[in-house]
């Protein structure tokens, strides 16, 4: 399967595909994802409080806006297995899939997708396909030593 083609995503693509589903971007919005375009890997709700310098009280204000921009298509939620859950922003009809650490969470997106696979399968057994979520966990070069 060849490799995902990687898209930029900056603010102002980021602000019109809001625009073209019906939302504004308000200021919380706004270093809402501000935070997660410059992060260099998904980042939990209390990680973007940290860097995007939200009061502790935001934490709200900070899930209402990930899951409106879930809701728009312009963010992804990834469910960590102990039920923390990481946001990254994701390109036009797009979607990821990642390797993460279970020591110290690193998270690193993989550059395949099982879709096709799964959908075929599905459809000989009788289901159709809503969604799909595909997270690896095992331990990272660093973390597998002590494991």
């Amino acid at each position: 399967m060849p490799p995902r083609k990687e898209t930029v995503l900056t603010m102002q693509t980021v602000s019109e595909r809001l625009k073209n589903r019906g939302l504004r971007m308000t200021r919380s919005r706004e270093r809402v994802i501000d935070t997660l375009l410059a992060a260099d890997r998904p980042l939990s709700a209390d990680d973007i409080r940290q860097r995007g310098d939200f009061l502790p009280s935001d934490l709200v204000t900070i899930y209402r806006n990930t899951e409106a921009l879930e809701a728009a298509g312009v963010l992804q939620r990834i469910l960590m297995e102990n039920g923390t859950q990481l946001f990254e922003i994701t390109a036009p009809d797009e979607h990821y899939h990642h390797l993460i650490c279970r020591d110290c969470h690193r998270t690193e997106r993989l550059d395949v997708c099982l879709d096709h696979a799964v959908e075929a399968e599905a459809r000989a057994k009788g289901f159709t396909i809503g969604s799909h979520h595909l997270e690896v966990y095992g331990f990272c070069e660093s973390c597998a030593p002590r494991h």
